[in-house]
This record gives C-alpha cells, structure tokens and sequence, in this order.
C-alpha cells in the first residue's frame, strides 16, 4: 500500500490530535495516582494507628468502669473496723476524677471513631480515582493499538519480501507498542529497493517519523528512476529538513533517522549499499563481511558528508542483514551491552545452525531475552535478514 506525503501528514495530524489529547490526560492522571497511592499509605497507617488507638481506650475505659463498681459493689459489704474504712471525702474525690477521664476517654473515642470515618470515606475515593486512572490508561492504549494498525498498513508485508527473496525474516520488537524503526521494499522489474531504519526516538513520536520515511521513500523511489542508496539517501535527507524545518541551531531538536538501504539487481546480481549511520553485514559462508555507513544522520548535522555507495557482488544463498541499534544497545542486568561485536559473532553463529529464516529470528529472539534476563527493553529492535536467491 504507497501514500503519498499529503495523505501520511493528514493521518499523523488526525492520529497525533487524539493520542496527544489523550496521552495528555493520562500524563496528568499518572501524577495524580502517584499522590493518591502516597496518601492511601498514609491514611491506611493513620487508620492502624486510630484502630489500635480505639482497642486501646477501650481497655482503660473497661477498667475505669470497674473501678467506678467497685464502691457501689461494697456499699452493703459487712462492717468492718473503723481503722480499715476508706475516707469518704477521699472516695468521692477519686470517683469524680475516674468519671471525668471516662468522659474524656468518651470523647477521644469519638473523635477517633470520626477520623476512621473519614479516612474511609477518602479511601473510597481514592478507588474512584484508580479506577478512572484505569480507563484513562486504557483509552491511551486502545488508542495507541489502532495507531499500530496505522503504521502496519503503511509497511510492506512479509509475502511481498519473499517474492525477491529465497528466504526472508524481519526480526521486529517495538518497545512499546509502536515503534520508531521501520522497514520498507519495493521492486521495480529486475531491482529490489530495501532497507531498515531506525528514527529519533521510539513510541508514538517515533512511529510519526516512520510514516513519514515510508512516504518519502514511495514518493522517491516513483519519481527518481535508477537512484542508487546514496541517492535516495541524500534526498530523503533534503526532504526531512525541508518538512520538519531543520536549522543548525543547537537548541532546536535534530529529528530523523539512520538507515541501511540497499538496491538489488536479480538479473546480474549486483548491489548497491549505502548506509546512513547504519551499516550492514554480509555473512557467506562462515565468513561475515561489514560495511560501514556514513557517519551522519538523515538529518541535518554540523559537518554533512555525502553519502557511498559499495558496490557489491553478491552469490545464491548469501545473507544480507540490516538492523537498527536496539540489539547491540541492550543491557544486561549487570549494565553491560550486548555490544556489535556480540551480535556480528550471534550471526554467523545462527547461519552455521540453520539457513531457515523464521529460524534465525527465533534464535535471535531467545539470544535477546537470555542477555537481558529481567532487565526492562531498552529500545525498539529489528533485525531483516535477506537470503539471496
């Protein structure tokens, strides 16, 4: 499915007017949960301390009433020796003084029986506001899935890669759920254009920068015939500073991409890579050939080269991998990275135990999630892998 830029920025408007909107709200209710749960702590503590507080008055208020019957109990008790009667002036003093703290230990009881009253009372709210905090939560996520379904369909499918391809896998874990690095292929008779990008951040903003790329990529590879990667790399680079406005302000934001592009021809098997921050591996055999990208974004940058092209010979069953750095980035749970020189030693490693693409990205898949354990997704990740035919 190509758009063309006019329809890809109405879709990001509508799109990003609502998630902005919604995203917005939900940011807002987050702090106020945060501060709800603050205050539930401290009401459930404050409820604790009043209940053992109430068990507490109880027994003195238990034991004062006691000592209130005891006198009346002995009022007709036997006579007994002038020298062992208690004073009755003394008595009625000390009775008066037990009623007096039974009143206020009345009242404290009250007071506490009112705090505890309250204090549920704010907790029931404090449910209220969890709850709305939910279906906020939800309406940004539902909102964020349909967005997911926005760039899906902007992408090419698999069974559109594998047509010019023997096997083809693209190993893609947005990390959340839409993602800032994209892929894209289109075949023009004999020449296969394909590549994989990776945008300035990732979520929604990042999924914002991918549509664009795919609809500068349709609108170039339709309008410019025979462009080599470096070619359309110079010009998605001229388009982006042209629509996001770019300047060599230091203060302002430097949005764009990395990107691996490459141009296949399937009669004569040559091809063309040019990278842009991104390189690209070749693995033949037990062998695994790089070639490195440019240094500089597309983008604007403080010292812009031109981008290369590499020319290449490429045979029947070579590999060709592109990938964004979200695998080479990840850390550990001891805060190490996964580094380049791991991955390049993981791939040759899966093409000596399989050919199979679905399998690779299954090892590729188990290989990530061992090296992170429990340690939370850095980044969005893809890895393609393209078996020459």
């Amino acid at each position: 499915m190509e758009l063309s830029i006019i329809n890809i920025i109405l879709i990001i408007i509508a799109v990003a007017l609502a998630v902005a909107l919604i995203y917005t709200t939900y940011k807002r209710k987050q702090l106020v949960l945060r501060a709800v749960r603050r205050n539930e702590t401290r009401y459930n503590t404050q409820l604790r301390e009043a209940e053992g507080e109430i068990r507490r008055l109880a027994t003195i208020n238990k034991n004062l009433a006691e000592q209130l019957e005891a006198p009346k109990r002995n009022t007709f008790a036997p006579k007994v020796k002038a020298s062992q009667l208690v004073d009755t002036e003394s008595l009625v003093i000390e009775q008066k003084k037990l009623e007096q703290q039974q009143r206020e230990l009345s009242d404290r009881n009250k007071m506490l029986w009112d705090m505890s009253l309250s204090i549920e009372k704010e907790r029931k709210h404090i449910q209220t506001l969890k709850n709305e905090i939910e279906k906020e939560h939800k309406a940004v996520t539902d909102s964020i899935r349909y967005a997911k379904l926005i760039q899906n369909a902007v992408l090419p499918s698999q069974d559109i890669l594998k047509e010019s391809f023997q096997d083809v896998f693209l190993f893609w874990r947005p990390k959340n759920i839409v993602s800032g690095d994209f892929y894209w292929m289109k075949r023009i008779g004999d020449t296969v254009i394909f590549t994989v990008a990776d945008c300035t951040g990732h979520g929604v903003p990042g999924a914002f920068m991918s549509m664009l790329g795919v609809a500068f990529l349709n609108e170039i590879s339709v309008e410019i015939t025979d462009a080599t990667p470096a070619q359309i790399l110079e010009e998605m680079r001229r388009r982006i500073i042209a629509t996001l406005r770019q300047t060599t302000n230091p203060l302002e934001p430097k949005d764009g991409m990395d990107m691996a592009i490459c141009v296949l021809n399937l009669k004569t098997m040559k091809m063309l890579f040019a990278g842009a921050d991104n390189g690209m591996y070749l693995v033949r055999g037990a062998e695994l050939i790089e070639y490195k990208a440019i240094k500089n974004p597309v983008a604007i940058y403080p010292r812009m080269k031109n981008f290369e092209n590499h020319e290449i010979d490429v045979q029947h069953g070579d590999y060709i991998y592109m990938f964004s750095d979200g695998f080479q980035d990840q850390l550990n749970e001891k805060m190490s990275k996964f580094t380049s020189r791991r991955f390049r030693e993981l791939l040759v490693s899966i093409n000596a135990k399989t050919k199979v693409a679905s399998e690779q990205a299954a090892l590729l898949n188990a290989a990530i999630d061992e090296w992170r354990g429990t340690y939370p997704q850095l980044d969005d990740v893809l890895v393609g892998g393209y078996c020459i035919n």
